[in-house]
């Protein structure tokens, strides 16, 4: 199957995303054929990819990529604290 990274060069140059990692990550998931994706980028996971299987000729079309607007590094306490607000 041919992979294919396509309407997402500028925000993939905008980000500094390695087209590379983003090809071998691609290649390690299944898509079903006219199948819609939504994976989290594995070397930054602040990005999301968006794409989906091109219905013509068998290749993943990357459609969309989302930096994440808000992020917070948070160490073991921070995250039981974050999670306990959540409930509240």
């Amino acid at each position: 199957m041919n992979k294919v990274l396509i309407e997402c060069d500028t925000l993939i140059d905008e980000y500094e995303l390695s087209r590379e990692n983003i090809i071998k990550q691609l290649k390690t998931i299944k898509i079903e054929k006219d199948q819609d994706f939504v994976i989290a980028y594995d070397k930054d996971f602040r990005c999301t990819l968006v794409g989906e299987m091109s219905k013509n000729n068998n290749s993943i079309v990357l459609t969309n990529i989302i930096k994440a607007d808000d992020f917070r590094e948070m160490d073991n306490s921070d995250l039981f604290q974050f999670i306990r607000e959540q409930g509240d």
